[in-house]
Formats: structure tokens, C-alpha cells, sequence
């Protein structure tokens, strides 16, 4: 969101020169880019007429458009085990209500909708590369709340139940034979219980209950059948890998499944087992447990060198690979392994590659109360002294900033402001101590953090006090209002919300039915439940909306 436009004639112009707003508004030319099983096609998402499309090609030679929507964009993208379609999941006018659409190759832009239940949305079941059989589906037809599980032939498109979701289990994990062999489910309390069955087929029992203040998330089934992936905070403060066995629900560490400081993001394995560990430290990061990755990721660095790395996508021999890479002053690029050598597949961005970018430099703070935060300041080219600063607080809120391109931000320090972002309490990736830190808190010390990162910034010498807008969408608009209409915050200059809550109670309640058995462990347990008086009252406190006579500064809102 461009809004920095609402300061851009208060703004001192920097020393690089002015990138035009239609050049970094424009949408990135390749957004996705995923390899055939085989390793001899790709498939991508590129913009068309403004417009992400798939287009599909060999490898190493030219793509053609295959399938796009004028009405709206299409995200994502997948082969078919056996390579044989293309599968897209979207919705309708936003509507979150995703079908699935199977697309044949050799028949540009004819796509089939496989689930066409009107009100239900479809999920894709992860499973290992390489997965025989028909592909499984989460679908919520039945009922609203809870998805049961279909097997979908994409070649004839039938569609068959396979698993009747009675009790309630809000997400499924197969294993490479396809066969559904561990569930998750939400307790009224919170707490998440594992649930796994042996194979062929039996009765689910309960592995493993996770209490609403152990952070734990179900990652998968081991590619050898026997034991599920999860991560947990269980043994200390961040989370690390854990395998939870399916026959005696014994658990183990995963050897190198954790990030040092950081939460664990994600493991990730192929036909033969874990592959790497996914991180996001002060950038995304492969911490490789094969041999063969571990050489595949060596050769990517040498073009990615110290940016972002995180894997794309990868045959299903291994052989061929695709990376993303991107830093803070440095739009994205996908890069490609295959040969035991590595190339620049394609940029994003292609037409930002004449100008030059600001980089984008991590910092660490203490709140006032002592908690340890981490931030990212991205100050103009040439900047030495304080001046006009927009504190750019992240969406979620159960997410965290990194050092990743960013287009809003370049073109405010393209336009002479210094850009403040900081991972206030209850974000995530930093450990269980921030993210606990911000259970209830909302409009309250997670607001304090951010005014605190601004301070940092105003004793640094990097914002001049007198004008400092705070803005940004989802959480950041909420953030943006609270701003600027609770006693005792910073005195910001003005504001700027973009699909920010203006009332935590309306919120909470219009959340739709396949939210509602996750709300104990997130935002009844952050927030407060509607439901309960005592709750209601400290959300409405805590609102913006009953303060709207109280705001300080100019406000815009999108809305």
C-alpha cells in the first residue's frame, strides 16, 4: 500500500534518484515457479494484464499461458503426482471459499472445477513428493465448521469420502502411500491434541495433548511411516522438531531439527526423509540435514550469497531444484540447481534492476519492561540525520517482520523516510517468551512496544520526533488506530489504517465458521471470547473505536 503519497510533499527527497511509484506499484513479472515431478517442465505464476496466470513450459525454454482469470488473480499452482495437471485452488470475489480446478497442460486455459460445492472450500492435504494414488481433499460440505476427507481422481474427476469427520479433527496428514494416519484436534480449553493410527487404516488414539500455553504445531508424517513431525516449544523457550511415535506416542528430538535462538519454521523432507530445516532468523535460511541438499543449497548461495533463501520447489528425484532468494535492498530472484550447477532462473522484478535500494538493517531493543525485541530500520541512501519516519507495524498478528524486499518500504525511503519495523510481543519465530508476552495485550503493551521502537529510533538519530506516521494493515491498522487515540502513546504526526478492527468484540464475532475451532487457542486466549461479560468489557477498553473522539492525528483509512 502506497501510502506514503498522504506525506510525500513534506518529504525531503534522497540522494538516489526517484523511482518512479508505477514502476515499484507495478506487480512482480514471475511470482511462483514450480518444477514438474520429473524435472523437465515448470510451472509459473506470471502477471497478465495485471493479472497473476499460470503459463507452463519446458524447463529451460519458453512458457505459455495456460490458464487466467480477468476478474482475479491466481496465487498458486501445483503438479499432479504423476505430472499429468496442473491444480489451482481459488475462490470467488474473495470470498474465501477455495475450489479446486485441475488444468490440462496441453489445453490452454480450460480449467475444470473438481469440487464445485457452493459455501464449502477445499483444501489439499500435504503430502510427501511423490505420493501415488488420487489426491486427498479437505472438504467442509458436510458441515460449515468441519472438513471431511475426499479422494479425488483429477484425471476422471471423481470425487469419493474417505474419512468421516465425527470428531471433530480440524486438519489430516497422510503419508506416502496417501493413507491418512494422523489428525489434529481443538479442545474447548485450547489445547491441541495429535491424534495417529497405524497403517491400514483402524482406529485413531490420542499420541499427545499440547497445552493452550505449549506452542505446537503438527508438521507431517515421517517419510518412513512411523513417527509424526511436529515442533514444539515443550523442552524450552523456542520451538525445535520433535518426533512422536504413531505405534507408543514415545518422543524424540529430530537431529538438527531447530534454529539455535529462533523458532523453528518448518521441516522438510522428500521420498527418503528430512531434507533441511526451514528458519527465519534475521532473514529465511535452509539448514540442510541431507548430503545432496545440503551440496544443492551450497550452490545456490553462491548466487544468493548472504540473502534470504528458502526452497521453492524441487523434483522428485532431487535433481533438479528451484530456490527463492531476495534482502532487504534487493528484489526476488528464483534460482535453479540442476547439474551440479546453479543459475539465476528469473527476477521477479526485472524492471527495478537500474535503480538502487536501501538496505534494510536488523536492531535490538529492551521494552520498558525489559522484554528483548528485535527490529529493522531502512533509512533513504546518504541518509545521515533524523527525518520524517513511518513505523510500519506487521499484519497478524501471530507473524513477525524479516529482512525481505519490500516495495512500500523502498519507495518511502526512496522518497527521503526513514522505515521502522519491530516484532513486538506476540509475534512469532522469536521465542515463547515474546509471544506470551502478548497474550492479552491488545492495545495495550504490544502498542507500547512499538511506541518504544520509535524512541530507539528518535535516540539513534534516525527519526526526528516531530514527524512520525504510523500505519499499516490487518493488526498494523489496528495498531495505527490504537496510536493515536490511546492516553500516554507516542505522539505521532498522523496515521494511516488499511483494513485495521476498529472494535475487537464485531471482530471476533464475524469470524466464519471454519475459524471457530481455533479461536481457543489464538484469539480467545489473546483477546478475549465474546461470549464471556468479563471479556467483552476489556475488549471494548481496549477497541480504538470507542476512542475515535480522543485520536490526536490526521487519520486515513482503507477500507
Amino acid at each position: 500500500m502506497f501510502s506514503g503519497l498522504l506525506l510525500a510533499a513534506a518529504a525531503p527527497i534522497a540522494s538516489a534518484p526517484l523511482i518512479p511509484f508505477d514502476v515499484l506499484a507495478k506487480a512482480p513479472a514471475i511470482s511462483a515457479a514450480v518444477v514438474s515431478p520429473d524435472g523437465t517442465r515448470v510451472a509459473t505464476i506470471e502477471t497478465v494484464d495485471g493479472r497473476g496466470a499460470v503459463h507452463v513450459g519446458p524447463l529451460g525454454g519458453p512458457r505459455r499461458l495456460v490458464l487466467r482469470n480477468p476478474e482475479r488473480s491466481i496465487d498458486n499452482v501445483r503438479w499432479s503426482a504423476d505430472g499429468r495437471w496442473l491444480l489451482v485452488l481459488q475462490d470467488s470475489g474473495g470470498d474465501e471459499g477455495y475450489h479446486l480446478f485441475h488444468i490440462d497442460p496441453d489445453a490452454p486455459d480450460r480449467a475444470q472445477d473438481l469440487t464445485p460445492f457452493a459455501g464449502a472450500n477445499a483444501e489439499i492435504i500435504l503430502t510427501p513428493a511423490g505420493q501415488a494414488g488420487p489426491l486427498l481433499l479437505a472438504i467442509n460440505r458436510r458441515d460449515p465448521e468441519y472438513a471431511d476427507v475426499y479422494a479425488l481422481g483429477p484425471e476422471a474427476g471423481t470425487l469419493r469420502e474417505v474419512l468421516r469427520n465425527d470428531a471433530g479433527y480440524t486438519e489430516f496428514f497422510a503419508d506416502a502411500s496417501g493413507e491418512i494416519r494422523a489428525a489434529g484436534r481443538i479442545t474447548p480449553d485450547g489445547s491441541l491434541e495429535l491424534w495417529g493410527r497405524m497403517q491400514g487404516g483402524g482406529e485413531f488414539v490420542r499420541l499427545y495433548t499440547a497445552p493452550t500455553a505449549e506452542r505446537f504445531k503438527i508438521l507431517g508424517i515421517h517419510a518412513d511411516g512411523r513417527s509424526v513431525i511436529v515442533r514444539s516449544n515443550r523442552d524450552g523457550d523456542v520451538e525445535r522438531a520433535l518426533l512422536i511415535g504413531l505405534a507408543d506416542g514415545k518422543l524424540r528430538r529430530l537431529k538438527g531439527g531447530d534454529c539455535g535462538r529462533f523458532d523453528l519454521d518448518d521441516i522438510l523432507q522428500d521420498a527418503a526423509g528430512p531434507i533441511a530445516a526451514a528458519c527465519t532468523r534475521i532473514a529465511s535460511d535452509l539448514a540442510p540435514l541431507a548430503p545432496g541438499f545440503a551440496e544443492a543449497v551450497g550452490k545456490a548461495r553462491q548466487i544468493a550469497q548472504k540473502d534470504s533463501l528458502s526452497l521453492e520447489s524441487r523434483s522428485a528425484d532431487g535433481q533438479v531444484t528451484l530456490f527463492y532468494t531476495d534482502a532487504g535492498h534487493r528484489p526476488g530472484r528464483f534460482v535453479l540447481v540442476r547439474g551440479g550447477k546453479a543459475s539465476v532462473f528469473a527476477e521477479t522484478r526485472p524492471e527495478l534492476a537500474a535503480y538502487a535500494f536501501a538496505p534494510t538493517e536488523p536492531f535490538r531493543l529492551r521494552a520498558r519492561d525489559g522484554l528483548p525485541l528485535l527490529g529493522y530500520v531502512t533509512r533513504p541512501l546518504g541518509s545521515r540525520n533524523a527525518g520524517p519516519t513511518i513505523v510500519a507495524v506487521h499484519g497478524g498478528p501471530w507473524t513477525r517482520d524479516a529482512a525481505t524486499f519490500e516495495r512500500e518500504t523502498q519507495f518511502y525511503a526512496n522518497r527521503g523516510y526513514t522505515v521502522i519495523q519491530v516484532n513486538f510481543r506476540g509475534s512469532t519465530g522469536l521465542g515463547n517468551r515474546v509471544f506470551d508476552a502478548g497474550v492479552g495485550e491488545f492495545g495495550r503493551r504490544m502498542s507500547d512496544d512499538v511506541d518504544d521502537a520509535v524512541r530507539h529510533a528518535v535516540r539513534k538519530g534516525w527519526a526526528d520526533p516531530a514527524r512520525v506516521c504510523i500505519m499499516c494493515r490487518s493488526y498494523g491498522g489496528f495498531a495505527a488506530l490504537t496510536g493515536i487515540s490511546r492516553a500516554g502513546g507516542f505522539a505521532y504526526r498522523c496515521a494511516v489504517d488499511f483494513a485495521g478492527p476498529a472494535d475487537l468484540e464485531t471482530l471476533v464475532r464475524a469470524f466464519p465458521p471454519s475459524w471457530q475451532p481455533f479461536l481457543p487457542r489464538s484469539w480467545y486466549r489473546f483477546v478475549g471470547n465474546p461470549d464471556r461479560p468479563e471479556d467483552v468489557a476489556r475488549m471494548r477498553e481496549r477497541s480504538p473505536l470507542p476512542r475515535a473522539g480522543s485520536m490526536r492525528a490526521p487519520l486515513l483509512i482503507f477500507q
